[in-house]
């Protein structure tokens, strides 16, 4: 562990001094008894007298300043430089001991060509010790040069005239290095500076039944009060409110958010405040392992993030808006005493939000919030709300009362009792009376959050399509060209033997990637597969489930495709008839429920882990990694909350471009733009834009509007993104929609040779995705993966 350097200071004040101090004290008194000459010399000249006294004092008072001072080394030597529980690899070690740059500058001189080299060689140890991405030393050079524009300020109020002497000079820069230093040298130090800048709100320990056992929690109030202070996120959301009422208002058959669902009515009828918002919880295992050590080295760990349900779509879709509510160890929740310690204090937390609010100043009154739901995987559902955790005997499901021997019944000969709020409980008041470890219907105890406001285990957790769905799907591979955006997900390839065990590698996205194509990579033989019509029904199940928004005279239709599957299911793969696939038949009812299935869904919250892995695995921290993950994350969130990172208005971002002259555009589409631009106006043509993160780009599909009852989707391909007198216009050409093909279950499009523009700001409104076309046998083929209806709750919506 590195100790705090101690201050050293070399006088070069006269070329024959040369004096080394050890501390700010000494250094002022030899100024003032060797070089006292230096400073008098300012009192009849031009340059002011105290502005080397002011500077000295400004030092002096900055070493006195509690942030900066010695008090932190009073803490235990642990706190003795930043993130100290992150242990440090060998390469580190060496970086962090041996300073070579400081010590050839020491002993060289000086020019801007050393000065090139010496950066060139920081940028260079940031970039490969640490493994930083380019634009992270990008910004890192922005922000020196910003550094540097604020130490020039800092010399025009310091000295009165226009000269400025070397003593000034170097006065300064001392005050600057020391502060830059004294803000790094110490845990302490670094976190204080952050509360005090950014309002860094540190994790709150909680000690379960022994000392040794903790967990660390983010009071909700706190970070909820921090991330909607500024008041535009917080109008932005209730904005996105008053819009989607309006449009259900508009069109009573769409569903458009989960305010419309039967459980949210309920908790919202409780509220009697009408400024709430809906606050939705996700809980699940994440692991990390020591790279370098034994399999007993891993470390499991039980998350609980949480997202306000109403954000918009654009700032719902980043993963800064998901926030981190506690962190702590499974293996300490297997302990009764340490679960009802844990749950105790997240509920009560949880109750005071509902109950009494947060004050918002830009607001001047208090908003509240409701629960909504807790999403997470099957397992880890029936561990919080109190059912078995088995799916491979007796009462498997927590929607319904099938056993599963009873899972290869046909929904069409007999339907199951859906479990109810007046049944459960009374399950639950037997096994508790009971106290024998005995399951009954599927109940194994009561619920973790049973003293939630708003919660109750058979209607406050939804499915998860992402695990009934997307990670169930068992495929074939082969050489195949995905299209630029479908290429992110592109599955690995598919082994022998996996096909010999039917199961495949991948992500959840990559395996739903593989199946929306299946038919356009295998186009030579999808007609001749026997259980075809297997997966037109799955398809087709997924196209409504994944809808948004989605309609609810699309229910009944929907219910009874699911019934097919199972029999269907049932029928030729009587030994694949897992409990997913009776999960699917209770979707109908949980959309009435719980609201659409792609608002409820995991695959966001899963992605949070991610970031908590990268931070793991940089820290090389497996002494207390909890403390460290959820103080990086708060660390990171205090940054986020000061940036105004989550980004809710309009964001165009340009990669690449360049001016084109009026006479260089086609002839078409100058007659395009002919009313809407004078010849004279400049005019640059981008390659590609990212719009609230989502790149466009040149061959991009975009759908243009709906046509007829049907809601068939008319496509268009774009040609030009220009960008005029500040505003990016999209040149597309019509497509027109042929047919559907239900073999390839996608829409056969063919060029129009129309072109027509496009405002960027409107070219989401329908479908908020950019799409890829195929070519098969010569034909032009676009696959969607849902059911598209007008999210704006009219029918013939066209793009403007």
């Amino acid at each position: 562990m590195l100790g705090i350097r101690p201050f050293t200071a070399q006088c070069e004040l006269d070329v024959s001094c040369g004096s080394r101090y050890s501390s700010f004290d000494s250094y002022r008194r030899h100024i003032y008894r060797c070089h006292r000459s230096l400073i008098d010399s300012f009192g009849n000249n031009d340059t002011p007298s105290s502005n080397i006294h002011d500077i000295v004092d400004d030092l002096e008072n900055i070493f006195s300043h509690p942030t900066f001072s010695d008090e932190s080394d009073a803490i235990n030597d642990h706190e003795s430089c930043i993130y100290p529980d992150e242990e440090l690899d060998d390469t580190d070690r060496e970086l962090l001991n041996f300073d070579s740059t400081v010590v050839s500058i020491a002993n060289e001189q000086v020019n801007f060509g050393r000065l090139a080299q010496f950066y060139t060689r920081f940028l260079l140890e940031l970039r490969e010790y640490h493994l930083l991405p380019q634009n992270v030393v990008q910004s890192i050079s922005s922000k020196i040069c910003s550094l540097f524009d604020i130490i020039i300020k800092l010399f025009k109020t310091k000295v009165s005239s226009s000269f400025v002497s070397i003593i000034d000079m170097e006065a300064v820069f001392t005050h600057v290095r020391f502060i830059i230093n004294s803000v790094s040298k110490s845990e302490y130090n670094f976190l204080k500076q952050c509360k005090n800048d950014f309002d860094y709100q540190p994790p709150t320990e909680i000690k379960l039944t022994t000392n040794e056992e903790l967990a660390y929690y983010i009071p909700l109030k706190q970070s909820l009060f921090c991330m909607l202070q500024n008041g535009q996120l917080l109008q932005a959301t209730i904005d996105n409110i008053n819009s989607l009422s309006t449009r259900a208002a508009k069109d009573n058959d769409l569903i458009l958010s989960n305010r419309q669902s039967r459980s949210v009515k309920s908790n919202l009828s409780r509220q009697t405040n009408s400024n709430s918002l809906l606050l939705k919880l996700y809980t699940d295992g994440i692991g990390i392992t020591n790279p370098i050590g034994a399999k007993k080295d891993s470390h499991k760990f039980t998350c609980f993030y949480y997202l306000l349900d109403d954000l918009p779509d654009i700032v719902r879709s980043q993963v800064n808006s998901i926030g981190l509510h506690c962190i702590c160890y499974t293996k300490h929740l297997n302990n009764d005493n340490n679960r009802s310690i844990l749950m105790n204090i997240l509920v009560e937390d949880l109750n005071k939000l509902q109950t009494e609010g947060i004050t918002i100043p830009c607001l001047f009154s208090r908003i509240y919030f409701v629960f909504s739901t807790l999403s997470s995987d099957n397992l880890a559902s029936n561990e919080v709300e109190g059912f078995q955790k088995s799916f491979s005997s007796g009462s498997f499901c927590r929607h319904c009362f099938v056993t599963y021997e009873q899972r290869h019944i046909p929904l069409t000969e007999i339907s199951f009792l859906p479990r109810t709020r007046i049944k459960h409980d009374m399950i639950v008041n037997k096994v508790i009376a009971n106290n024998d470890g005995q399951i009954i219907q599927g109940v194994k105890n009561e619920s973790w959050l049973k003293d939630l406001i708003g919660f109750h285990a058979t209607e406050s957790l939804p499915p998860d399509i992402m695990h009934d769905i997307a990670e169930d799907i068992e495929q074939r591979t082969s050489c195949f060209i995905y299209g630029f955006y479908d290429s992110s997900n592109k599955p690995p390839p598919v082994k022998r033997q996996q096909l010999i065990h039917s199961t495949i590698a991948g992500t959840a996205s990559q395996k739903l990637c593989f199946f929306r194509l299946f038919p356009i990579i295998f186009h030579d033989i999808i007609g001749d597969l026997t259980l075809l019509p297997l997966y037109t029904i799955l398809r087709e199940i997924i196209s409504y489930i994944y809808a948004n928004p989605l309609r609810k005279s699309w229910l009944p239709y929907l219910d009874g495709l699911c019934k097919q599957f199972h029999c269907l299911m049932i029928e030729h793969l009587p030994d694949r008839v897992t409990p997913k696939v009776h999960f699917l038949t209770e979707y109908t009812r949980s959309i009435e429920m719980h609201g659409l299935p792609i608002l409820n869904s995991c695959m966001r919250f899963e992605a949070k882990h991610l970031y908590f892995k990268q931070i793991a695995i940089r820290t090389f921290n497996f002494k207390n990694p909890l403390l460290t993950l959820t103080k990086r994350h708060q660390l990171r969130y205090c940054m986020l909350n000061n940036s105004n990172s989550f980004c809710y208005s309009s964001s165009i971002t340009v990669r690449s471009s360049k001016s084109i002259k009026w006479s260089k555009l086609s002839i078409p589409v100058r007659r395009l733009l002919i009313n809407f631009i004078n010849e004279t106006d400049l005019i640059y043509e981008c390659t590609s834009i990212y719009y609230h993160h989502m790149n466009v780009r040149t061959g991009s599909i975009v759908v243009h509007h709906l046509a007829h009852a049907e809601e068939i989707p008319i496509f268009c391909q774009i040609h030009r993104l220009l960008n005029i007198q500040e505003k990016t216009t999209i040149i597309a050409e019509m497509l027109n929609t042929i047919s559907f093909d239900e073999n390839l279950w996608s829409y056969e499009v063919e060029f129009s040779g129309t072109l027509v523009t496009i405002d960027i700001e409107h070219c989401f409104d329908i479908h908020p995705h950019c799409l890829d076309m195929y070519d098969v046998e010569h034909v032009h083929y676009i696959n969607l993966l849902t059911r598209i209806s007008p999210r704006t709750g009219l029918e013939g919506s066209v793009l403007g």
